[in-house]
């Protein structure tokens, strides 16, 4: 049954990336006399644990007088079409199709809101809709300049994140338990948390894998469980904060550096469609270039504070600084502690570059307990 629908959803796809774009390239170009010359279809590579997408495409070509167009064209799916589903228990299957944000981003370019100066959207041209809870965006496709991560941008970004928070705050704060402002991370709380990560996390297995034990320092393990004693006690201080609207997963490689200079940062795949505490976007932006290796775990201090001080400055009209600093990291310890190292990786073959990934999240993970266990 699986075989089929990804069958047909490829038949879908085939249609769609095959239509008639004159419309849309004459839109993109703004020329309403373009016409095209040739047209390629090119699959992306979206890398794994891609519950939402179904495909990432970049459909290009040229016109009769030698203009170039380009789109990129995500496909998207509700959470029980993911290939991986079949392992996800039958009890769990109810809730998790409840609050999965499949959609979160779709829906993000249909609403177009108003963001802070430097930010912007990529272009929706064209929302495609397959039927069953299965959508194809055509958006702009955003060239990047060839620009470094370093310690400037970085608190360009949180300032803009700080920015964003500033322009969509969320009245009032959680008025208990039973309807947490804060719903997103209670969510992932009682789902993928409990029921994934933190096994994995506890299962003794994991921690004899070499991956692991020949990269991980003998204390994390401990102090990981130890801080698992935490999670309700820190979901409950969030809930108290002030919350706003986010983007959800404000890594790097989500912050376009646009080489047309249309904006500081393009944002692309908005993915919490839920009120969060003042500060949680910080959390990816901290973690994204670590969990691909690319930022080194003795560089994490520095882009640390850099980062907590930038989004402070605007984000101080909402919350005094320890509100901030203290919704910043217990998210970021909610959301990133138990999923620094790489568990999903554990099958694979222990090449020297995989165990050299394993070293770098392994301090990745102390560096986020160690915030941790300095919270109040």
């Amino acid at each position: 049954m699986r075989a089929s629908y990804f069958a047909r959803h490829a038949l879908r796809m085939s249609m769609a990336l095959t239509i008639d774009l004159t419309d849309l390239v004459r839109e993109s170009l703004g020329d309403p006399l373009a016409e095209i010359a040739d047209q390629h279809a090119e699959l992306l590579d979206h890398g794994p644990g891609m519950l939402s997408t179904a495909s990432l495409h970049r459909v290009h070509g040229t016109t009769t007088s030698g203009a170039t167009w380009s789109f990129f064209v995500k496909s998207i799916h509700a959470i029980r079409h993911w290939a991986g589903y079949a392992t996800v228990p039958e009890h769990l299957r109810p809730a998790i199709e409840a609050h999965f944000p499949w959609r979160a981003d779709a829906d993000v370019y249909l609403a177009r809101p108003e963001l802070p100066a430097g930010l912007r959207l990529p272009r929706m041209y064209r929302l495609d809709d397959l039927g069953d809870d299965r959508l194809v965006m055509w958006l702009e496709y955003v060239h990047v300049a060839a620009a470094a991560w370093d310690l400037d941008r970085y608190r360009r970004a949180a300032r803009l994140l700080g920015d964003l928070a500033v322009a969509r705050p969320v009245a009032g704060r959680s008025s208990g338990p039973r309807e947490p402002l804060n719903r997103g991370l209670h969510y992932y709380r009682s789902g993928p948390l409990a029921n994934v990560f933190l096994p994995a996390m506890r299962d003794p297995a994991t921690w004899r894998n070499p991956l692991v034990a020949e990269n991980a320092d003998p204390l994390l393990r401990a102090d990981l469980l130890a801080l698992a004693e935490r999670i309700d006690p820190l979901l409950e201080a969030l809930d108290r904060l002030p919350h706003t609207l986010v983007h959800g997963d404000a890594g790097p490689g989500n912050l376009l550096i646009p080489a047309d200079g249309s904006a500081e940062f393009v944002a692309i795949d908005w993915s919490w469609p839920y009120p969060a505490a003042v500060g949680f976007d910080l959390g990816q932006l901290l973690v994204g270039r670590a969990h691909t290796g690319e930022l080194h775990p003795e560089d994490l201090p520095a882009v640390h504070e850099a980062i907590e001080v930038a989004y402070a400055a605007p984000a101080s009209s909402l919350a005094d600084p320890g509100e901030i600093s203290f919704g910043y990291v217990a998210s970021l310890v909610l959301r990133s502690a138990w999923t620094a190292i790489p568990f999903e990786m554990l099958g694979q073959e222990p090449t020297p570059e995989l165990h050299e990934l394993f070293r770098k999240r392994a301090g990745l993970a102390r560096f986020i307990v160690d915030l941790g266990r300095s919270l109040p």
